[in-house]
């Protein structure tokens, strides 16, 4: 699936509490998530072995992992909104903090 910019302003429409710095209040301005990083935090996560449940591990903590595989940068917001796309094939988001926990198996 090609994540286009029509698929992030739907996103962002069902999720209004979704920024750059991650879900929901932040000390930060909102800013809009960008959609080159959505893009490329989508494909990492396709490449990943989700879990049926959410893990411990914090979209802040799985975005840090991805760059240190891929090398590039993507916000807080940018991994979370690229989980939220995912959700509908079966991905767990549990939506309950800044730093949402997401059903992605964290390697070693």
């Amino acid at each position: 699936m090609t994540i286009t910019q029509a698929d992030l302003n739907a996103l962002s429409v069902a999720h209004p509490n979704l920024s750059a710095n991650g879900y929901g209040s932040s000390a930060f301005a909102p800013k809009p998530v960008r959609l080159d990083e959505v893009q490329a935090a989508y494909a990492w996560i396709a490449e990943q072995t989700w879990l049926t449940v959410p893990a411990e591990s914090s979209s802040y903590g799985l975005k840090h992992a991805m760059e240190r595989v891929t090398g590039m940068y993507v916000t807080n917001g940018a991994f979370i909104a690229a989980a939220l796309l995912h959700a509908p094939a079966g991905l767990e988001v549990k939506l309950d903090d800044l730093n949402p926990a997401i059903g992605i198996k964290v390697e070693g």
